[in-house]
Order: C-alpha cells, then structure tokens, then sequence
C-alpha cells in the first residue's frame, strides 16, 4: 500500500520528500508562500514585500527546526525533520481562503526518538528541546528589531529595503515564536508550559510584547 501510495505523488513532490533537507526546504517554500499572499493581493511594493518575505522566512524557518534538532543531538537523541503533508495544505489552504489573513505555520517537525528501546524523552528535555526553536526567533527577532532601531535613530540611514527587510524579519520572527508558543498540543509551548510555566511566561511575553506594542507602529516608517 505504501509504494502504491508514493508511486501516485507527483514526481516533483518524492523529490522533496526523498531526504530530511528538501523535506525542510518544501516546508520553508509553502510557509514562504503562505506569508506572501497578503502582499500579492493588498498594497503596493509588491515585490520588495514578497522578496523581503522569502528572506525572513528562510531566516525563521529553518533557523527554528535546526535548533530543534541541535538540542534534541546534543541531549543524546537522535532528531530529524519530517514534513506533515496534511499541516503543508492547511498551511496553503488557510491564506488563500482568507487572502493571508489566517496562517496555518505548522508544516512539519523534528522527530525526537529515545535514547534506548522502549525509553522516552523526559519532560525537562522536551521542554528544552521545544524552547529551542522559539528562542531561536527570539534572538534573530530581536537582532532585526535592534538593526532597525539603529537605523532610524543613530544612523540616520533611510534606505527602503534594507528596513524592509529587518522589518518584515522581525515580524516573522516574533510571530513564528509566539505562534509556536501557544500553550496547546502539539506546538512547542505546550511542552514548555508543562516544563517550567515562568520560562515559558518570559519566552511568550519576549515574543508577543514587542509585536503587539511596536508593530502597528513600526509600520507608519516603512
């Protein structure tokens, strides 16, 4: 039934399912698409937003899984990351009904897999390996918010953009972190909160603070 199943995918589509990294790269495309529809349909600038979009995507992304992974190796599991074909058409369905309105960003995830047969993963390393990506778009989120800041107020730099860019890369950041965050299965901050709640109140309010305050703000400058 499983090679049945795979000879009817379309070619291009074992392609990307073939190895763990066009697994990664199909997933990073369809979110790229997802976030870029609302600027193919409203606004002008067009291109800078959607070209702006792709990068802050791959810079959230991947940056996210990987770090997913990194932990979960370097606390003895094995790790990889497997798209969710089911969660990749949501992940298209959603924008195009709502015209980017609503985003469904859960593609896929990394695997973890105990350490010994019939073992598990404790509740502290999930919560450590789930924390990890998250942060992960914190940090970067962060790093695009300071640049910006910079920009506008020391440097006295206007160049459209390059504050695109660290824009449209904050906001991605932020939101992929404080999506990630919400405190129901299967995404991350489930884990977290069940881990150790005040970590996960500091990583969420790191994340939703600064895009509910500055955001809408952030916009009148670009």
């Amino acid at each position: 039934m499983s090679m049945h199943n795979e000879s009817r995918r379309p070619s291009i589509l074992n392609w990307f399912l073939a190895t763990e990294f066009r697994q990664l790269l199909l997933s990073a495309l369809v979110i790229a698409f997802a976030f870029s529809i609302r600027y193919l349909v409203f606004g002008k600038y067009r291109l800078e937003y959607v070209s702006a979009t792709i990068l802050a995507v791959i810079l959230a992304f991947i940056p996210h899984e990987l770090s997913h992974r990194h932990i979960a190796r370097k606390l003895g599991y094995y790790a990889r990351y497997r798209v969710w074909l089911l969660g990749l058409a949501l992940a298209i369905v959603f924008p195009l009904l709502t015209l980017g309105s609503l985003i469904f960003a859960a593609p896929g995830a990394v695997v973890i897999y105990p350490k010994y047969p019939f073992g598990y993963v404790s509740r502290r390393d999930y919560g450590l390996i789930a924390l990890a990506g998250p942060l992960a778009n914190i940090i970067v989120g962060y790093t695009s918010l300071v640049l910006l800041t910079m920009m506008k107020t020391i440097i006295h730099m206007y160049s459209f953009l390059l504050i695109l860019v660290l824009f449209v890369v904050m906001e991605i950041n932020l939101w992929l972190a404080m999506f990630n965050l919400i405190p129901f299965p299967p995404l991350d901050g489930s884990k977290v909160f069940a881990w150790n709640k005040a970590l996960w109140l500091v990583a969420f309010a790191l994340s939703a603070v600064p895009l509910f305050l500055m955001l809408y703000g952030l916009r009148f400058f670009i």
